[in-house]
């Protein structure tokens, strides 16, 4: 993801949405065929906050604060 975006002026992100998939790991039925994670803002006027919509989506130890800035980066490109 592009840590800068270009800002037209009078133009705004009102809203994002992404959708993530990864592979499904060991816990998980093999017959699925992917991990599935909808990541999308919302703003109810006091400011843009993160949404979280999945049925099962895992993450490493190692991988929580990378997690968390790509979260932070979303929910900073609504404004």
């Amino acid at each position: 993801m592009n840590d800068e975006l270009i800002y037209t002026k009078g133009v705004e992100i009102a809203e994002t949405e992404f959708t993530f998939s990864q592979e499904v790991d060991s816990c998980q039925d093999p017959n699925d065929m992917c991990q599935v994670l909808k990541v999308f803002t919302q703003d109810a006027g006091g400011g843009s906050y993160i949404c979280i919509k999945t049925d099962r989506w895992a993450i490493d130890t190692e991988d929580i604060d990378k997690f968390a800035e790509m979260l932070k980066k979303i929910v900073g490109m609504a404004r």
